[in-house]
């Protein structure tokens, strides 16, 4: 089991309810390279900036992934989703502080700009190895960004641990069996 956990109630891109409280799937997909300017500036793939919400600010938290040398980001109903996971935890138990210093207390709030463009923050993209080019990998509610050396050498090796596995998808909630 890996630091997150999520059993799917809904089909992609409805609605989840989770404790009584509803949430709006997002859905980050497709792999992206964008240019980083010299202060950090990089745009976020158009397909990524149409997930988030209209109106008001339209920001992303980004941190450094619990797991690999890249970053990870989400829009602020997934990073509170991540919240409530991490507080369902023991109180002051190994595992709560570990998840919380690991992705909350490492968490940046990155405001998009009017061109759609976010600062990476210069700690956060030396982590990742980011320097002039950053690539924007979807991953259903969240998406990684990285190096793009760091992500081919990650992704050729994600798709031979891949070749042997199956994927069961779970009746669409409402049908019978399945058959939608």
């Amino acid at each position: 089991m890996g630091f997150f956990e999520y059993v799917p109630e809904s089909p992609i891109g409805g609605d989840i309810q989770t404790q009584g409280v509803a949430f709006s799937m997002t859905l980050f997909a497709g792999t992206f390279e964008n240019k980083v300017d010299r202060k950090g500036r990089v745009s976020l793939p158009a397909d990524f900036r149409s997930e988030l919400p209209e109106g008001g600010e339209r920001i992303v938290y980004i941190y450094p992934s619990p797991r690999h040398e890249a970053l990870e980001a989400c829009d602020k109903a997934f990073m509170k989703r991540i919240v409530e996971a991490i507080e369902a935890r023991p109180l002051y138990s190994d595992d709560e502080e570990d998840l919380n210093q690991s992705i909350v207390a490492t968490a940046r709030k990155a405001l998009l700009d009017e061109t759609g463009r976010l600062v990476l923050p210069p700690d956060h993209a030396a982590h990742a190895g980011i320097s002039d080019l950053a690539v924007f990998v979807g991953q259903g509610n969240r998406f990684q960004i990285w190096a793009p050396e760091r992500f081919k050498d990650h992704s050729e090796k994600a798709r031979a641990r891949a070749k042997n596995k199956t994927l069961t998808l779970l009746p669409a909630r409402g049908t019978e069996g399945g058959d939608a």
